[in-house]
């Protein structure tokens, strides 16, 4: 989404020759306040300064208590409608409820609103405007809209946020605001990330870090990376923690509401630490410049943090990373399916005008009908055809001799196969050292014609090698293993950079590996050395939960590609994503089904080409992508 024109106004001067409004706290200090200073003197807590408008809205919530969701006030808004409610000074949070085929009556709103479906799906008009909402969709809306929603088959199950808060929901809630009160406050100046009217999907909000890395780590990774939105008044921010990573004592000006949506932490609030987790939804209010901290247990947490107003220096950040995704991708383009109707389609190549990709048969076992598996030849506009059936081929790259390699997994080989009939021309490697391979899965050749091989073992029959591991094959034909048994459960995709120097190995799941992209310095004879840690996978939310430890790292990385600045892409279960040459995140490329694998082609190397189970996808860049040998497009 477009960011611009984000900077805040002094509301002091809003209005120039007008009133001017000035709010102040209450000259008796809140009991909290005493311990908060001694804290932020004996830790020496720096903070922003900003002038803060007040309201004389009470908050529903005590500073720095927890609540459960369970505790707080649940309001009736219409038969088979409600919500959970808790509030602060200018927002309020609402956990939106509606039965199957309830309907939520029209209103008009005075205040904005950003709402974000949790489950379910529902028809909500906005005017004269109908909008179908599912999971992760959001929709804001402006004052004076008019809006009434519809719950599908499955109920609907929303995050709504109102700011200035609602009066009248108040008083649903049994906390009835006096009648004079002051609700509103001057306007900010804040531009919105979002366009009211308009239905997001919250997976293609780009992750923005919020901590810096850790310089003792080889790998630039933020342990608190967010998904910013915010409209003119509050600001949403969905952030997630890395498992047993610390978020430090700080403070800010901003009123907080955090609700914990997964995973667990214990909040640190002043000099003391309270357990919250995601299964009961606590809750708590950091009131203005209130000291916190955060401490996560060992699946890492997810949290929705409402700011009131919207944070200036979290708009900073989110510009950052937009400008390092806006480079690649411009802004509002968006993955377009090609083709579909595939059982699990894998490794990409662009030859030619034509996409080539493996359609691989798998059952629910992941047993394979190899009788059922394809190798598919693509034109740009999506007509494909087979060139080969019966074979369980899987990684393709193009030759130096205009054909095409291939993993022929179940063959235990690489072949070089002709890319206009299918047929196998010679066998390119099948034992290293005398011995069979087992399940050549990815392939990648260096500048000077030799090709390194990932063999995850990934085979249903007996195995010959020693556990997973890399070969390497010489533009000579000779063979040797450069990274052995025992260094990943199942190394998957593989890749080089631009300059030949740097080869890049990601691990699907488990450890050894977990979810990094390793990189090592290639030596002249093709051997490796300097194994690290180049960068660390971002994880869904179903993974981070996964009951056993050793899935909580899948990221299920399969190939990868690199463009001509040397940023790497990745596909994973979260999307393609993408880093920068020393390692920083970028963003992800997000498609409605999680890409398995991606080259670059087109006619000018600049379309990055996805293939994910059923479904071909392309997506127009700003970059183009480099593979060797060049010129085969």
């Amino acid at each position: 989404m477009k960011l611009a024109n984000r900077g805040l106004k002094s509301f002091a001067l809003l209005v120039s020759g007008a009133v001017l409004f000035v709010f102040t706290s209450c000259s008796t200090q809140p009991p909290w306040k005493g311990l908060n200073e001694k804290v932020i003197n004996e830790h020496k807590i720096q903070g922003r300064e900003r002038q803060i408008p007040h309201t004389e809205v009470i908050p529903s919530l005590d500073p720095g208590k927890v609540y459960s969701s369970k505790e707080l006030p649940s309001i009736k808004i219409a038969e088979g409608v409600k919500a959970t409610v808790s509030w602060g000074e200018g927002a309020l949070l609402e956990l939106l409820e509606m039965k199957p085929g309830s309907t939520y009556p029209e209103q008009s709103l005075n205040e904005e609103l950003i709402t974000v479906v949790q489950e379910g799906s529902a028809t909500c008009v906005v005017g004269e405007e109908t909008f179908e909402l599912k999971k992760d969709n959001i929709l804001y809306l402006t004052p004076g809209s008019k809006r009434s929603i519809k719950a599908g088959e499955k109920g609907f199950k929303a995050l709504e946020i109102f700011s200035p808060v609602r009066l009248d929901h108040l008083s649903l809630a049994g906390k009835k605001q006096s009648e004079n009160a002051r609700i509103s406050f001057p306007d900010q100046g804040v531009t919105p990330s979002i366009k009211p009217n308009k239905i997001y999907n919250l997976n293609e909000v780009q992750w923005t870090a919020l901590t810096p890395p850790d310089k003792e780590k080889t790998y630039k990774r933020s342990a608190a990376l967010s998904r910013l939105i915010w409209g003119k008044n509050a600001m949403l921010s969905f952030v997630r923690m890395d498992p047993k990573s610390n978020f430090p004592l700080h403070i800010h000006p901003e009123d907080q509401l955090m609700i914990t949506l997964r995973g667990s932490l214990d909040a640190g609030i002043m000099d003391d630490r309270v357990p919250l987790n995601g299964k009961e939804q606590h809750i708590n209010l950091y009131p203005s410049n209130m000291v916190h901290s955060g401490h996560m247990g060992e699946h890492g947490a997810d949290a929705l943090d409402v700011f009131w107003p919207v944070r200036p220096d979290y708009i900073s950040y989110a510009e950052k990373q937009t400008n390092l995704y806006d480079q690649v991708v411009g802004p509002g383009i968006k993955p377009i399916k090609l083709a579909e109707g595939f059982t699990f389609t894998e490794g990409p190549t662009w030859l030619k005008g034509n996409l080539y990709f493996s359609d691989m048969h798998f059952r629910a076992d992941w047993s394979s009908d190899v009788r059922k598996s394809r190798t598919i030849r693509m034109s740009p506009d999506g007509k494909w055809k087979a060139i080969r059936k019966g074979m369980q081929t899987n990684g393709t790259i193009a030759s130096k001799r205009g054909n095409l390699l291939v993993c022929d997994m179940f063959g235990h080989r690489v072949v070089e196969m002709s890319p206009r009939t299918g047929r196998i021309l010679r066998t390119v490697l099948s034992k290293v050292d005398g011995t069979r391979i087992d399940g050549p899965n990815d392939l990648v050749m260096d500048l000077k014609g030799g090709i390194y091989v990932t063999d995850p073992q990934f085979i249903l029959d007996k195995k010959k090698m020693p556990g997973t591991q890399v070969y390497y094959v010489d533009s000579h034909r000779k063979s040797k293993v450069v990274i052995p048994a025992g260094e990943y459960a199942m190394p998957n995709g593989v890749e080089i950079s631009p300059d030949g120097k740097t080869l890049y190995v990601n691990n699907t799941w488990k450890q050894p590996g977990g979810n990094f992209v390793y990189a090592y310095d290639i030596k002249e004879d093709g051997s490796l050395t300097n194994k690290r840690k180049f960068a660390m996978l971002n994880l869904t939310s179903e993974v981070l939960d996964a009951k056993e430890p050793t899935d909580r790292v899948n990221s299920q990385a399969d190939g990868m590609a690199v463009d001509m600045d040397g940023r790497l892409y990745v596909a994973t279960l979260s999307g393609a994503q993408i880093f920068d040459a020393t390692g920083v995140y970028v963003g992800t490329i997000w498609c409605e089904q999680f890409p398995v694998s991606l080259t670059f082609g087109g006619k000018n190397n600049d379309v990055l080409y996805m293939v994910g189970q059923s479904s071909v996808w392309s997506i127009q860049t700003k970059v183009k992508g480099f593979r060797v040998p060049e010129g085969m497009n």
